[in-house]
């Protein structure tokens, strides 16, 4: 292991049995946030700064610096994700075991503790307690789904003041607003929401609001007046689609590690729209090999798909 590491994720590892109306199910399929965000923070590591990516799961060949933790008394997590029809729109997920969910504190006389950036899914309670930390990374917060409410509004507002950046998904980010959430896609409401919680956030009051909206792109806000709206990197329908599971997640990621090495909200979304294209091209996780000293995932330099999407005209 080596003593300094730039990322390490806090969200869950799943193993996954995916249903659609059309397909076999597939089973035993590895996802989860944290595996996903991990992969989106990967991508852009070159081969000599692999171990710089902290992992607290089992992904040797990714050559990250690897930490297991082993509880003996508790199942591995287990979801069940069903899609309603063939277009990958309405799912549902449950879990068929109960979550297991890591803190800093697992990480205690390991080199992942002094992580400079720490990606968390958790309730709005859970990341105020941030379990351990005694440094001040780079706070990165994707709210638990089922506690985006209403209700919840004024606990998201005081968490938001612990973070740097705080990453929802549209429907994610217009429920503690919305008793009964809009089925229209309403740019224009997201961007008012994401300001409210831009401002409410960090150490200054202009943290980063990253909104992960799927097929219609993603959404950068950063108080007072920084708005980026960039499209997907696959449009909806496009054949190279296989599976959306954790895109959103690839995508934030890519945006952590984009934001460390530019500290610009438009490039960092470059990165993750480009990370997330390689979580959807297949069920589960991209292929990685190495050919001519170079990493190729799913066959494709990651560098040379930022260079073209970072060419191609914006909205």
């Amino acid at each position: 292991m080596e003593a300094s590491v730039d990322f390490v994720s806090l969200g869950m590892a799943i193993m996954d049995e995916i249903r659609s109306p059309s397909q076999p199910p597939h089973l035993d399929v590895l996802g989860g946030s944290g595996i996903y965000s991990t992969l989106g923070y990967r991508l852009f590591a070159s081969r000599t700064a692999t171990s710089r990516v902290g992992c607290l799961v089992l992904l040797e060949a990714w050559n990250t610096n690897l930490v297991i933790k082993v509880d003996e008394e508790r199942l591995s997590t287990r979801g069940l994700l069903e899609y309603e029809d063939d277009t990958f729109g309405p799912k549902k997920f449950q879990y068929k075991t109960p979550p297991l969910k890591t803190w800093p504190a697992h990480l205690i006389n390991t080199p992942l503790l002094g992580a400079k950036a720490f990606h968390f899914f958790a309730t709005a309670e859970e990341v105020t307690k941030q379990h351990g930390l005694k440094e001040r990374p780079l706070i990165v917060w994707e709210p638990f789904p089922t506690a985006c409410a209403v209700q919840n509004r004024q606990a998201f507002m005081k968490a938001c003041k612990y973070v740097d950046l705080f990453s929802p998904n549209h429907l994610e980010l217009s429920a503690p607003f919305e008793n009964t959430p809009s089925k229209a896609f309403q740019p224009e409401k997201l961007e008012i929401y994401a300001s409210e919680f831009s401002e409410a956030m960090g150490r200054t009051g202009n943290g980063i609001v990253i909104v992960r909206a799927g097929e219609h792109g993603s959404l950068t806000v950063q108080a007072p007046d920084t708005k980026t709206w960039l499209p997907p990197y696959y449009s909806k329908g496009a054949k190279e689609i296989a599976d959306p599971t954790g895109a959103g997640n690839t995508f934030l990621g890519g945006f952590i590690r984009g934001w460390n090495d530019t500290y610009d909200t438009a490039e960092a979304s470059i990165y993750g729209n480009v990370a997330a294209s390689f979580a959807i091209e297949q069920i589960g996780l991209p292929s990685l090999k190495h050919e001519d000293q170079k990493e190729l995932w799913n066959g494709v330099d990651v560098m040379g798909r930022h260079s073209e999407y970072k060419n191609r005209p914006r909205w």
